[in-house]
């Protein structure tokens, strides 16, 4: 039988399991995580950035990291090879304390009472009950205001994570009240250790000149930029089945037409300049 973890898609397998494995965003990484080991926490967090930078995996790294059974607070945290229970229960996104929310698709003010109202109760096996609420700038502005109160004084046992593309669409009110992060694009450099690190791990063979190359050409015909690490692995399944073994060693052509048919679009001016 095939192995599970064979058959993810590969922004799943290689999604960073600790705050080291987080790709260009090592400053903020440090900055979160000695703040947890001396207890100076927030209580609530905004995490910013464009599509594909790592909001979503931060705010449960967090999460593991406020909530891990070891002692975080005398440097000890959770290997990738040794998860305890919290940590393991988050990262499978079934952890009773550590709530998701999709405010794309809960934007009203009854998704917020609910929230609140369950907010009221104190954690269950966890040291915090945690929110994680992505894409918070589509709530409604009933819901910013229903969700303020809790925002303002929340009870000592909880913690507010949110996440958000575009920053400027939430009300200063609930800014103000978050300590914020925005979180840089990746650099070349950094895609191509990336894409490297992986290509050796699932055997095939990459050149970084090519890769370059293709990149310059696809900013000199489409004047974008929205440079992301998701590039280096593809959530299609067809560049997930094509590096797990299909057809190992193919042309750097298919290579990179696997690469760049939707989201590597990067400006030429950023090919220059680190983000």
């Amino acid at each position: 039988m095939k192995n599970i973890s064979e058959s993810k898609i590969l922004a799943l397998k290689y999604r960073p399991r600790i705050f080291k494995d987080l790709i260009g965003q090592e400053l903020i990484a440090e900055t979160i995580s000695n703040a947890i080991k001396i207890e100076k926490i927030p209580n609530a967090y905004l995490l910013t950035g464009i599509r594909g930078v790592g909001k979503t995996t931060t705010a449960r790294l967090i999460a593991k990291a406020l909530n891990c059974s070891k002692e975080v607070s005398k440097g000890s945290m959770c290997s990738q090879k040794d998860l305890c229970d919290h940590c393991r229960e988050i990262e499978n996104s079934n952890h009773i304390d550590v709530l998701e929310m999709d405010a794309a698709s809960k934007t009203g003010i009854d998704d917020v009472r609910e929230l609140i109202e369950n907010a009221k109760y104190n954690p269950i096996s966890a040291k915090y009950k945690i929110f994680i609420i992505d894409e918070v700038h589509m709530l409604s502005k009933q819901a910013f205001n229903g969700l303020l109160k809790t925002l303002e004084e929340p009870p000592e046992k909880l913690k507010f994570i949110m996440a958000t593309t575009e920053a400027r669409k939430i009300p200063v009110t609930i800014l103000s009240r978050c300590q914020r992060f925005d979180l840089k694009r990746v650099s070349l450099d950094k895609i191509y250790e990336h894409i490297k690190k992986i290509s050796e791990i699932e055997k095939i063979e990459i050149d970084k000149t090519e890769i370059e190359r293709e990149l310059e050409k696809i900013a000199a015909e489409k004047k974008m930029a929205k440079e992301k690490l998701r590039v280096s692995m593809q959530k299609d399944n067809s560049y997930n089945n094509f590096l797990n073994g299909l057809q190992r060693k193919k042309t750097m052509d298919v290579i990179l037409s696997k690469l760049t048919i939707k989201e590597v679009l990067v400006d030429r001016n950023e090919l220059d300049t680190p983000s």
